[in-house]
């Protein structure tokens, strides 16, 4: 799986009042957490609306969406009218992890291809216009979803410590109704020597309308 990691500090950055080599054996231990403490599914939002995907299941993603959701489920499984000031832009940006600009009012889709057990490519469009295209390494998971080779993490100080680390992962499923759905979670952890700097973690889940299959 392909992970992206971004660091905002170095082995050998002096913090007043801390002594170096201290520093440097917290950092050692901090890692160690950092690399197990990332943001993890809750599959209660989306488990009564999916199909349980198998590997030869796998096509039956490709195809043609729109790309604003239709519906959104909330932590209890229960499905309401999705909305939201910034959600088509959150929802490209969940599956490619950069910022385009893009005219909400526009016919926009989203076609799905999958390339083989372990690629995915999606194209957003406007009409017939490619606005980006992006292509993913996946993993099928034991729930029948398919994990999105896009996960980030980020740590800022040192993680766990003086600092926190935010970290983001995606997949996406099937629905019943042969929708798709996206499900995106993440998960921001704060230093124990920063008590205001708390974890959180949030999770978002929708549903696509499928206009027809490719």
């Amino acid at each position: 799986m392909n992970m992206q990691i971004s660091t905002f500090f170095k082995p050998c950055d002096y913090v007043a009042g801390v002594n170096p080599k201290t520093t440097v054996a917290a950092l050692a231990v901090s890692f160690c957490f950092f690399f197990s403490g990332c943001a993890s599914f809750s599959d209660k939002m989306i488990s009564r609306h999916k199909i349980d995907l198998l590997k030869e299941d796998l096509p039956q993603l490709s195809g043609i969406y729109q790309l604003k959701p239709d519906l959104e489920y909330n932590k209890d499984g229960e499905a309401k009218l999705a909305q939201g000031k910034y959600l088509i832009e959150n929802i490209h940006r969940s599956i490619s992890q950069k910022k385009i600009d893009i005219d909400t009012s526009a016919n926009l889709l989203l076609t799905v291809k999958v390339l083989d057990s372990n690629n995915v490519n999606f194209l957003f469009k406007n009409d017939k216009i490619v606005l980006d295209s992006v292509t993913l390494s996946t993993e099928l998971q034991s729930t029948g979803l398919l994990y999105l080779g896009n996960h980030y993490v980020k740590a800022i100080g040192v993680p766990y410590l003086w600092g926190g680390t935010m970290s983001e992962k995606t997949r996406i499923g099937l629905a019943s109704d042969g929708g798709l759905i996206l499900n995106h979670v993440i998960d921001r952890s704060g230093g124990i020597l920063l008590v205001f700097l708390g974890g959180h973690s949030s999770q978002s889940a929708y549903h696509f309308k499928r206009i027809n299959s490719k």
